[in-house]
């Protein structure tokens, strides 16, 4: 078992793996009591996952990065007051989505090529499959907003249906029923791809 006080206070290589060991929950318990270091750790462990996902939303690193910083602005002046009633991770995603919806209404996903990664040395195979990132991110780019929502909360980021009515403020009925709409629309069009 590890010790979740040890996290507070090393500084070696083994921080990360250790900070991975540690929930969300102990990290904001830490720091409800009064332990800014717990903050600390709680954004070194979610920052690069928020700013994915606010990329995915704004479609602009810059305002992304803002967004990033809004968020975690948020954080530590709404940690506070946080009541578990959701998870740490569920109530941050949650947060950037007002976020993003505050910079941007209109944009949602950035592109796709940069988080594909091809491997091997075949240019044709390269370009195919940036066409079908670059197809992909278009079809669900016409999807309506609450469904590129679920689309990307579902599938980019991998929350279950329960985690992702949370961050959409929504029942679940209602996730499985915009999911249910927009893959219905997204295999329309799947012949092209």
């Amino acid at each position: 078992m590890v010790n979740p006080n040890k996290v507070f206070r090393t500084n070696s290589r083994e921080e990360r793996k250790i900070l991975q060991e540690i929930s969300d929950e102990h990290l904001v318990r830490e720091f409800k009591k009064g332990n800014l270091e717990a903050f600390d750790h709680l954004v070194q462990k979610h920052q690069d996952r928020v700013y994915r996902l606010t990329c995915l939303w704004l479609r602009n690193g810059d305002h992304a990065e803002d967004a990033t910083q809004e968020v975690f602005l948020r954080a530590f002046k709404g940690l506070p007051n946080f009541r578990f009633v959701a998870s740490p991770l569920t109530w941050l995603y949650r947060t950037a989505k007002h976020v993003c919806s505050e910079y941007n209404r209109k944009q949602v996903f950035e592109n796709l090529d940069e988080s594909t990664q091809v491997s091997g040395n075949r240019p044709e195979l390269k370009l195919n499959q940036k066409q079908i990132a670059e197809e992909i991110r278009n079809r669900v780019d016409s999807l309506p907003r609450r469904q590129k929502e679920v689309v990307v909360l579902r599938y980019f980021e991998e929350f279950s249906t329960a985690e992702t009515a949370k961050i959409m403020g929504c029942r679940e009925g209602t996730v499985k029923a915009l999911l249910h709409k927009a893959l219905q629309k997204l295999k329309q069009v799947e012949g092209s791809i």
